[in-house]
């Protein structure tokens, strides 16, 4: 039973998007990090701030699908340890780019529903070269997800085709 879900993988390939359909299909409350972690205006919060917030969610809420990585955070690990369903979306850098350059086009000079005030869509340079070298932190995550298959439902998904078909077998 997928009860407690973590959604990871690169900017672009549909994290967000993924957990909205599971949080309607499954009746999960849902929580994105992008806008738990960006106030106004894309000014971030603290660490330990970041921290207590994703901790009450997970205390607050008994069924849940999360999704953002936020890897070198304090509470990843809790957050893990806490799902029993993780699903990496190991897309290429192609697919992630294409997804960015998808999202920034829809929502051009807009703010998304999932983002905080003033925080309108947009491509800098500073974010696509973090997406560029975004595999070294792929290698670093796809071993942590690696450590849990013998112990939580471990689905990692090479395509949006691989993807969409499994979330219409929901």
């Amino acid at each position: 039973m997928m009860n407690k879900i973590v959604i990871l993988g690169a900017s672009g390939t549909g994290k967000t998007h993924t957990c909205r359909i599971l949080g309607k299909k499954l009746n999960l409350k849902i929580l994105h990090l992008d806008s738990v972690y960006w106030k106004r205006n894309w000014n971030n919060i603290s660490k330990g701030d970041f921290d207590i917030l994703m901790k009450e969610f997970l205390l607050e809420n008994k069924y849940w699908a999360i999704d953002g990585n936020y890897s070198n955070n304090k509470h990843f690990k809790y957050r893990l340890d806490a799902a029993d369903t993780i699903i990496y979306l190991d897309f290429s850098k192609q697919v992630s780019l294409h997804g960015i350059h998808e999202r920034a086009h829809k929502y051009k000079h807009m703010v998304r529903a999932d983002m905080a005030e003033g925080c309108v869509e947009g491509i800098d340079q500073e974010f696509l070269q973090y997406v560029a070298f975004y595999r070294r932190k792929n290698i670093l995550l796809k071993a942590i997800v690696k450590k849990y298959e013998k112990k939580k439902q471990v689905l990692i998904f090479k395509s949006r085709e691989e993807l969409n078909a499994w979330v219409n077998t929901l």
